[in-house]
């Protein structure tokens, strides 16, 4: 292999690189022995085709397929052995390729500048530490148990109001009619979330425990069955009870619905996360004073690509 540097502008090269024809064909020979002991053609024992068959069968397909496999490991070559670090892909241009012939090509390569570490030395910037107050760490625990659904049993009696959760059992109909998924089992909502489907909790305001309840209301737009959409649907439910919303204790049973061992780890894991969404915050201010002293230093040349 013969490599000529042609071109040198600035960070901009061109390399020529020259491989003979009997280099080539040892890859190809090399290639052909490999498929075979694979190959299977009619007239002939497995292992046993003749080179000339082969390449008379497959000559493009494994010219192009070692083609590709000379060119990626000669260019990694040029370039790790010319010292050239590549700021993006070169460009490969053949210039004269093909079975029996000699392979000439140039690289078309731009070159990573050179930072000199000195020049980065006098960098300065601010550090900072974070304590986090174990009060931050309640505050947060007491927000989480905010945000956690708990109910108990509502007493005897008791008719439903918003923030109330109700289970029910319900059968639709349309136009008199069951339709697929016309049913439900233990179905629950809290009152006043409007989940389920618009206008619907409402409806069960005031519902008391094993009484009946029916609920009108016209099916959603992304309703799967397509026909239906728009339609009034006519829901028979059975309550089967209401629940009122009960104030979440935080405790080691609490800690371990959270995935801790118990309170104390639950409060170290979320110590350490607070600890952590500040300490990012606090690495992106120092990310920014890093890049603007960096974008003062001065350097001779850029690659285009990149300017």
């Amino acid at each position: 292999m013969k490599v000529t540097v042609e071109k040198k502008t600035g960070l901009e090269k061109d390399i020529k690189v020259f491989i003979d024809k009997k280099t080539i064909s040892g890859h190809l020979d090399q290639k052909y022995e490999e498929i075979k002991k694979d190959v299977v053609l009619k007239g002939f024992r497995p292992g046993k085709v003749p080179i000339e068959i082969l390449k008379r069968q497959f000559g493009k397909s494994v010219y192009g397929e070692v083609l590709d496999k000379i060119l990626k490991d000669t260019t990694n070559k040029v370039l790790e052995d010319n010292k050239i670090k590549p700021a993006g892909q070169p460009k490969i241009d053949l210039k004269s390729f093909g079975e029996g012939k000699d392979l000439e090509y140039i690289i078309s390569v731009t070159e990573l500048p050179l930072i000199e570490v000195e020049t980065l030395k006098n960098i300065e910037v601010d550090e900072y530490f974070v304590k986090i107050d174990a009060k931050e760490t309640d505050k947060r625990i007491d927000q989480i148990a905010k945000n956690q659904n708990n109910f108990k049993e509502a007493e005897k009696n008791y008719a439903s109001k918003v923030g109330d959760l109700v289970l029910f059992d319900y059968k639709a109909k349309v136009d008199g009619k069951d339709f697929k998924g016309n049913e439900g089992k233990n179905t629950q909502l809290i009152i006043g979330k409007d989940l389920f489907i618009k206008g619907f909790d409402k409806q069960l305001e005031g519902v008391k425990k094993s009484e009946n309840k029916k609920v009108e209301v016209n099916l959603p737009e992304n309703f799967p069955e397509k026909e239906l959409i728009n339609k009034k649907a006519v829901f028979e439910c059975k309550i089967i009870s209401v629940k009122n919303p009960d104030k979440v204790k935080i405790n080691d049973d609490f800690a371990k619905n959270l995935g801790a061992k118990d309170l104390k780890d639950l409060k170290e894991l979320i110590s350490k996360q607070i600890n952590d969404e500040y300490k990012n915050s606090l690495d992106i201010i120092s990310k920014k004073q890093i890049l603007e002293q960096i974008e003062k230093q001065k350097l001779d040349q850029l690659p285009k690509k990149f300017d």
